[in-house]
C-alpha cells in the first residue's frame, strides 16, 4: 500500500513547527508534502504556561538533532541558559529549602550506593545533607558552569545539565528549518475541521473556505485538541496532581540568569520561576484566570490523526517535562515511519509507548506533592492523604522498605532524580543496604570527606554560568 506521505498539521505554534520541521526534513528527496495551518490567538501547544520552558537534560541535543542544527541554535535561538537543577522553597514547611540537581550525586563505596552510605552515617549521628556531594547542586549554588566531561575520571563527568529555553524563539528557528526543507504554510487559518462518517478528518476547512486534504493530520492545537474525535476521551489526573488553575507574569530581571529554577510553595499551591538571559517568566499554580486539567488522550495516534504536545498529554510542571515529551514523541513518529493506512501495530505501538512516558513523568510529579511537609494547608494536607498509582506505590513501597528504586519502561527520571527527590523530602529507608554493614564508620566519613574536597574544588575551577555560557555560544559575556 501507497504510505501516507501528504501531512497536514493543525497549529503553527511551537509543537507545529517543530513537528513540520522534524517530518520535512524527512520527507526530503522522497516526494510528499508537509502543509502547516495557522490557528487564531496565542500558542500554548506545548501547554499554557508561558513562553519560557525547562528541557531536561539530552533535550538540547535532541532538538538539535531533529532540527539538523548544533545545540548552540538552539541555546541562542532559545534565549535561555543552562539548567543544573531545581531549587525548592516551601514545600517542607514555611522557611524550608531544598535542591534537586542533575546528574550524578555521590560515588558509591565498594559496591554500596551513596544514599546508603549517607543513611549510615546519619544512623551514627552526623547530620549529612546529600545535594552537598552534588557537583551540580554546588555549582548552581555559586552559579557556575561547565560542560560535562566525556572522561568517566573527571569529576565533570558527573554533571548533566538542563536548559531553559524560550519558545517563541525556538518556534521561529524550527519554522526557518520547515520551509527550508519544504513545508508550506497556508494564508488563512484554521476554522473547522471536516469529518467522514467513520469520525475521521476528512480536511480542515480555513477561513477562506479552502479545504485543505492530506493522509495524515497532526493535532498541534494545545488543550482545545480540535481534531480529536469526540471518542477519543481525556483521562484526567487531577485527583493526583491537584492544581487546576494559573497565571503567568513577566518579570524584569538584572544580571545573568542563575543556572537552576525556583519552585515555591505556599498555602495554596506554588509558583515557577524560570530564569531567561531577558527576564524571567513567573507562573502561579493553584489560583488565577487560567484552567487546566493534567492528564492525557486516550489514544494519541487515533486512526488518521496524532495529537502532539498538549493535545496528547498535560502535566502541571512542577517537572518540567512537556518539551521533553514532545521531543520523544516526534521521535517515536519518525521510528514509525512512513505511516500506511490501516497502520494498526504502528498505533498501537506509538500509543503504548507515550502513555508510559506520561505515566512514569506523571508518577515523579506526584511524588512531589504527596512527600510534601506543609501542615496545617488544606491543600497539602489532601495531597498528603492521596492514594497513589500501582506502580508509583510500589516504587515508594519498596524504597521506603529497602531504600531500593525499580525502574519501568518508559521513565524520563532516573534513579538518582528519584532518590534525591525523596531524600530532599524527608523520606528514609527503614534498612540499609547488609553490605554497608561491613563498612566502619570511619571509613565512610573518610570516603564522604574526600568526595566533598573533591567536589568543592572543581565548583570553584568553574567559570561564572554567564561567562560560559558566552564561551559556547561564541557571544561576549
Amino acid at each position: 500500500m501507497k504510505p501516507l506521505h501528504d501531512i497536514v498539521i493543525a497549529g503553527a505554534g511551537i509543537v507545529g513547527w517543530l513537528a513540520a520541521a522534524s517530518l520535512a526534513r524527512n520527507h526530503a528527496g522522497r516526494g510528499g508534502s508537509v502543509t502547516i495551518i495557522p490557528l487564531p490567538g496565542g500558542d500554548d501547544s506545548l501547554d499554557p504556561f508561558g513562553p519560557a520552558a525547562p528541557l531536561l537534560p539530552g533535550g538540547v541535543e535532541g532538538l538539535a538533532a531533529l532540527l539538523g542544527v548544533g545545540p548552540p541554535d538552539i541555546l541562542r535561538a532559545g534565549g535561555g541558559g543552562f539548567s543544573l537543577g531545581t531549587a525548592f522553597q516551601g514545600w517542607a514547611g514555611d522557611g524550608s529549602v531544598s535542591f534537586l540537581p542533575y546528574g550524578q550525586t555521590g560515588a558509591a563505596l565498594k559496591g554500596v550506593g551513596f544514599h546508603h552510605l549517607v543513611w549510615r552515617v546519619r544512623a551514627a549521628g552526623t547530620a549529612v545533607r546529600m545535594s552537598d556531594y552534588s557537583l551540580a547542586a554546588l555549582a548552581a549554588q555559586a552559579e557556575r558552569f561547565a560542560l560535562p566531561s566525556p572522561d568517566p575520571r573527571s569529576v565533570l563527568s558527573t554533571l548533566a545539565p538542563a536548559a531553559f529555553i524560550d519558545l517563541r524563539g525556538l518556534a521561529a528557528l524550527a519554522q526557518r528549518q520547515a520551509l527550508d526543507a519544504g513545508a508550506r504554510l497556508c494564508p488563512a487559518p484554521l476554522s473547522h475541521v471536516r469529518r467522514d462518517g467513520e469520525g475521521k478528518v476528512a480536511a480542515l476547512v480555513l477561513a477562506d473556505d479552502h479545504a485543505v486534504t492530506g493522509d495524515l493530520f497532526i493535532d498541534a492545537t494545545g488543550p482545545r485538541a480540535l481534531l480529536a474525535a469526540p471518542g477519543n476521551g481525556w483521562q484526567n489526573w487531577r485527583h493526583w496532581l491537584p492544581c487546576d488553575r494559573f497565571a503567568v507574569a513577566q518579570e524584569t530581571t538584572d544580571g545573568p540568569p542563575p543556572p537552576y529554577a525556583l519552585h515555591s510553595a505556599d498555602a495554596s499551591g506554588w509558583t515557577r520561576r524560570i530564569p531567561l538571559r531577558r527576564g524571567a517568566w513567573v507562573t502561579k499554580l493553584g489560583s488565577g484566570p487560567g484552567h487546566f486539567h493534567s492528564g492525557r488522550r486516550d489514544r494519541a495516534w487515533d486512526g488518521n490523526i496524532i495529537s502532539l504536545g498538549a493535545a496528547a498529554c498535560l502535566l502541571d510542571p512542577v517537572g518540567g517535562v512537556a518539551l521533553s515529551l514532545l521531543v520523544s514523541a516526534i521521535r517515536r513518529l519518525l521510528s514509525h515511519y512512513p505511516v500506511i493506512p490501516g497502520a494498526g501495530p504502528e498505533a498501537a505501538s506509538f500509543n503504548g509507548q507515550g502513555a508510559e512516558e506520561a505515566e512514569r513523568a506523571r508518577d515523579f510529579l506526584i511524588l512531589r506533592f504527596k512527600t510534601n511537609g506543609r501542615t496545617g494547608d488544606p491543600f497539602w494536607d489532601a495531597a498528603r492523604a492521596m492514594d497513589l498509582p500501582d506502580p508509583l506505590a510500589h516504587k515508594l513501597a519498596l524504597y521506603e522498605s529497602r531504600g531500593r528504586i525499580p525502574l519501568y519502561d518508559g521513565e524520563m527520571f532516573d534513579r538518582p532524580d528519584w532518590i534525591n527527590l525523596l531524600d530532599g523530602a524527608g523520606v528514609r529507608a527503614r534498612r540499609c543496604d547488609v553490605q554497608a554493614n561491613g563498612l566502619g564508620d570511619a571509613e565512610i566519613m573518610a570516603h564522604l570527606d574526600r568526595l566533598r574536597g573533591v567536589l568543592l574544588r572543581a565548583a570553584g575551577d568553574m567559570p561564572p554560568h554567564a561567562q560560559a555560557l558566552a564561551q559556547i555560544l561564541g557571544e561576549a559575556a
